[in-house]
């Protein structure tokens, strides 16, 4: 039988989790059908009614009697998702009436409306119902990672995506040999009430922030893990944490194939393939880090001979370079040095400017801007930054290149060797095609992320 777990839902922030919500109604024209258990009261059959909270709001459950066997089952939930809670309703109502009571398997991605209708049908009949200690460890405990056995190159690469609704955007972090992934790492951005206790990115206390939207700051979900997996709890009953559930769907891709990984993603049922992870969107992280292992192949390798549990991938953000922008830096460590490492930076743009914004850019997301401005990755818009940096400092260096030149240099290197660097007096003049003056400031950011 299908262990029930508690999901978090989609909260006014933009979260949506494994669940449903939402209102529908029938059309005016339209007259309400009668229940098969309205029928059967009609009829003079007991009818014992229950409610608990669902996606939505009350999912309420109507038990139809004779003696002590349930006839008929109808459910209600007007605010659950259409396409999805109130869609598994009429299979749940089955359930109920073929198992007599409320040991049912419920409805694959639908968690949360079967967790309700199983609390209100034990409402109806005078049940208590407590989660198992399995089922609470089931549910915050992911599985662990497999061991791949590493002999050659190790690529690192990384993307954003719209893994998750349009309030948000997703940086993907992923490292491969050849077609296998080895490791990797997600994060979401969503603007925050700035009045909430919540830390935002580096430099949202300077200039940075002056591309925000008044009362809003751009904030990292697992940087914020406490204050968000709150938030998902109180709206959605959720046990599971956000973080947890990033590194729950990060231990399942581990192992896996590129092809492997796209095939689980386009699965109905991504989110019940992966131990842990609660998440709705589970499908469009998986694909997210697909994407990230695609987009290393085209990286420099390393070589390594190993396994991945010696393998640690961390990302930090940082402000590297000045008040205007904030750096994220991946770093892949065997405990002693950097394997790999990954840099990208991200400004606010004036949005007449023929650039790229992050992900949802287009939607929801940009509602965090301040009027004018778009918020962008150097990197995938390297030949607009890198102009300006042609035209005002007379660079002839691409930006993304000097990025790359400042990883390859300390790929492989240890993090000692590598703290040295940083602390020279000029270490950019030691790194063959890096031109920047904040080389320190980078090389200090994947510092700090081989040390976490």
């Amino acid at each position: 039988m299908k262990k029930f777990v508690t999901t978090a839902f989609c909260v006014w922030l933009g979260a949506s989790l494994t669940a449903c919500g939402s209102q529908a109604s029938a059309p005016a024209t339209q007259a309400p059908e009668t229940t098969a258990a309205e029928t059967k009261a009609e009829a003079g059959g007991e009818t014992l009614t229950g409610s608990a909270e669902g996606f939505g709001g009350e999912v309420t459950v109507t038990l139809t009697m004779d003696g002590d066997k349930i006839t008929a089952c109808s459910i209600k939930g007007d605010d659950e998702t259409p396409d999805i809670g109130q869609k598994a309703f009429p299979d749940l109502e089955k359930q109920i009436v073929g198992a007599g009571g409320i040991e049912i398997d419920g409805v694959s991605g639908a968690t949360v409306t079967s967790k309700a209708v199983k609390k209100a049908a034990a409402q109806a009949l005078g049940l208590e119902i407590e989660e198992t200690e399995a089922e609470t460890k089931e549910a915050e405990t992911a599985a662990p990672a497999e061991k791949v056995e590493i002999d050659g190159g190790l690529q690192i690469g990384q993307v954003y995506a719209a893994a998750h609704g349009t309030k948000c955007f997703t940086q993907a972090v992923a490292v491969v040999q050849d077609d296998v992934i080895i490791a990797a790492y997600l994060d979401e951005f969503q603007f925050i009430d700035s009045s909430e206790d919540v830390t935002g990115v580096p430099n949202s206390d300077t200039d940075f922030a002056e591309g925000y939207a008044d009362g809003l700051v751009l904030c990292s979900k697992r940087e914020n893990a406490k204050y968000y997996s709150a938030l998902m709890a109180d709206h959605g009953g959720s046990t599971v944490a956000i973080d947890t559930n990033y590194d729950a769907i990060e231990s399942f891709a581990v192992g896996k194939t590129i092809e492997e990984l796209k095939t689980a993603a386009g699965s109905d049922d991504a989110v019940d393939a992966v131990s842990g992870a609660t998440l709705a969107d589970t499908a469009g992280y998986l694909d997210a880090i697909a994407q990230a292992a695609q987009a290393a192949q085209d990286t420099q390798a390393v070589e390594f001979t190993g396994d991945s549990d010696s393998l640690k991938l961390n990302v930090v953000y940082a402000a590297a370079h000045g008040t205007k922008c904030f750096t994220s830096a991946a770093a892949l460590t065997d405990g002693e040095n950097i394997v790999l490492s990954y840099i990208d930076e991200f400004q606010f743009i004036d949005g007449s400017a023929d650039v790229t914004g992050v992900p949802n850019s287009d939607a929801d997301f940009a509602e965090g801007y301040a009027e004018g401005k778009v918020l962008c990755s150097k990197r995938v818009n390297t030949a607009y930054y890198s102009k300006n940096m042609a035209d005002k400092g007379g660079s002839t260096i691409a930006i993304d290149a000097n990025f790359d030149a400042i990883q390859n240099h300390i790929n492989g290197m240890s993090i000692k060797d590598t703290a040295d660097l940083a602390g020279s007096e000029n270490p950019v003049d030691a790194i063959s095609g890096a031109t920047l003056v904040d080389t320190a400031g980078y090389l200090n950011a994947v510092l700090e992320a081989a040390k976490k």
